[in-house]
Order: C-alpha cells, then structure tokens, then sequence
C-alpha cells in the first residue's frame, strides 16, 4: 500500500470511527424533535426540558420526552465517509505501468478535491455531509415544497465553494512541496 492510500485510510477511520462511536441523538414526544447532537455510542443521553410555546407553559420536563437514535442520519454519514474512502482508494490505485497518481497533477488534484468536499460537513441540523447532501437535491428539487429552487440549487454552489477551497489549499501543498525539494533559493 502506498503511502497515499495510508493517509486516506487513516484519515478516513478516524472519521469512520468518531462518527460510529458518537452517533447523533435526538429527543421527540412524538410530534416535537429536538436534536441533542452527538453522544458515546453505549451511553444515552439525558432529555432535557424544551421551552413551551403554549398559553401559561413555561417548559416542558425532560420526562415528556424519551432519546432516540437517530439511525438514518448515522447511517447516511458512515455510508458517505465509506463511499468517498472508496472511490479515493480507485482514484489512487496504481496504474498499469506500476506507478501511482499523485495530487501534483491537476486533473488528480481536481478529482481529490471533490471526493474531499463531499466528505465535508454542511451546517444543518442535524450536521450533514455534502455528499449525503447531494443525495438529498433531486429529492427536494422535485418535491413541490416551497424552499425547492434555494434547496436545489444550494447543493452546487456550496460543491463549488467547497471544492475550489480544497483545491486551493491542495494546489498550495503542493507548490510549498515542491518548493522544499528543490533547497534554499540563490537570495536565501
């Protein structure tokens, strides 16, 4: 395995990792959802009390509520950080002639930048990942909700942004890697 796929492999458990063992949880009463974020995996966390919004309730207690797994988005997030590990490791699989892609070539670098940004979160919540984001576009563009055009048209702007961000700071690793190789300047 070359050193590449030893970076991506070890990036990609960590992650894998903390997001399996820290699952996020949510507290409902069957119609109210609130989410609690991200908890060890064997220990539940505590409902708390939520602030009613009904007439003379000033909070409701944390015993009308019971924690929930939230198993779909868990599920969603292991599967996307899976997916991209997996097309990273064919992206940087040796080629024919023995050798291995680097990031050095931009067409690599291009690629390797919108694996990473799928893998990165979107502010939402719960916390999502881009690419499990993507999934999701189709779904609300052709849904008929009232948010439809800004739900589906976020999706690409924030791949764009995204990607353009970890190409940048590739390229810039690139640049300053090459730049090391090549030893002190004739002004240094």
């Amino acid at each position: 395995m070359n050193p590449t796929k030893k970076m991506i492999l070890s990036i990609s458990s960590i992650a894998f990792g903390g997001v399996f063992f820290f699952p996020p949880w949510y507290e409902t009463n069957g119609q109210y959802v609130k989410q609690l974020g991200r908890h060890f995996f064997f220990i539940r966390p505590d409902a708390v009390p939520v602030e009613c919004y009904f007439v003379g309730c000033v909070t409701a207690p944390a015993s009308y509520f019971h924690v929930v797994l939230d198993w779909r988005s868990w599920v969603e997030t292991l599967s996307t950080i899976a997916a991209v590990t997996t097309i990273l490791f064919l992206l940087f699989r040796a080629r024919t002639d023995g050798t291995f892609p680097s990031i050095a070539n931009a067409k690599t670098r291009l690629w390797f930048s919108i694996l990473v940004a799928l893998a990165l979160p979107v502010s939402m919540s719960p916390v999502v990942l881009l690419g499990t984001y993507g999934l999701y576009a189709p779904l609300i563009f052709f849904s008929g909700e009232d948010n439809w055009f800004w739900g589906s048209i976020f999706f690409p702007i924030v791949v764009s942004v995204y990607t353009g961000a970890v190409y940048l700071v590739a390229t810039v690793t690139v640049w300053i890697a090459a730049h090391a190789h090549r030893g002190p300047g004739p002004f240094i």
